[in-house]
């Protein structure tokens, strides 16, 4: 998801804004010798989680903003929908075998293989999946204080897309994500309204392509996509 959650933008909570990019870098110390076990016993308190999102981007010369909002969708493993709403309407849906990306306004769709290398970073982290993090990642707990845990990870080559992820638990419930890539982008995801375990029908995570829409299909390949009307 980026990777697969990137679009206008990164587009897939609440105590940080985007302005207020929390700096920690001196409370590091000790905190940090289980901080992937602990990251990893947080993320499998749940197998669903709803919420609703407000994503704010910022460039990399700081000039340029982009925000969006909608609801988030996850049940483990690999299934997940990603509505952004406004300003701009767009879906990710993975079904755990494909990723659809919609954009209603251009009438366009893109299915790509749900696999690890196109889940990205934000999926693995929602679902869990810690080990396939730390073989790129170095896991970090920078901050705790009261019920606030703030997680940072930090790539271990220079071949990763993003060069700091940031992930902040507030009363054991993710609250915010953090993205910040090679470009200077950085990206805000805040979470609120979030709902551990809900029940969550199979249809959220179909795609049924719209009469009219371009369909390109990703195969991996290296000339690309193969488009498809």
């Amino acid at each position: 998801m980026l990777n697969t959650f990137v679009k206008r933008g990164m587009q897939f909570a609440g105590a940080v804004v985007i302005t207020g990019w929390i700096s920690f870098a001196s409370a590091e110390a000790d905190l940090n010798k289980d901080a992937s076990a602990e990251l990893q016993s947080m993320l499998s308190s749940f197998t669903s989680l709803s919420a609703e999102f407000e994503q704010v981007s910022v460039a990399g010369d700081s000039r340029r903003t982009e925000q969006s909002r909608g609801e988030l969708v996850v049940a483990k493993p690999n299934r997940f929908s990603w509505l952004a709403k406004e300003p701009f309407p767009q879906q990710i849906i993975s079904d755990g075998e494909y990723i659809w990306i919609y954009d209603p306004d251009l009438e366009q769709a893109t299915r790509k293989s749900a696999d690890q290398q196109n889940a990205g970073v934000p999926a693995l982290i929602l679902n869990g999946q810690i080990d396939q993090l730390r073989e790129t990642y170095k896991i970090r707990l920078i901050h705790e204080e009261q019920n606030t845990k703030l997680f940072e990870l930090l790539p271990k080559s220079d071949q990763e897309i993003f060069t700091r992820v940031r992930l902040l638990f507030s009363n054991g419930v993710i609250a915010e994500l953090q993205l910040e890539d090679s470009l200077g982008q950085r990206s805000s995801v805040q979470f609120f309204e979030q709902q551990l375990n809900p029940d969550i029908s199979e249809s959220q995570f179909r795609f049924d392509i719209p009469e009219g829409t371009d369909v390109m299909y990703d195969n991996g390949a290296e000339n690309g996509l193969d488009g498809a009307n």
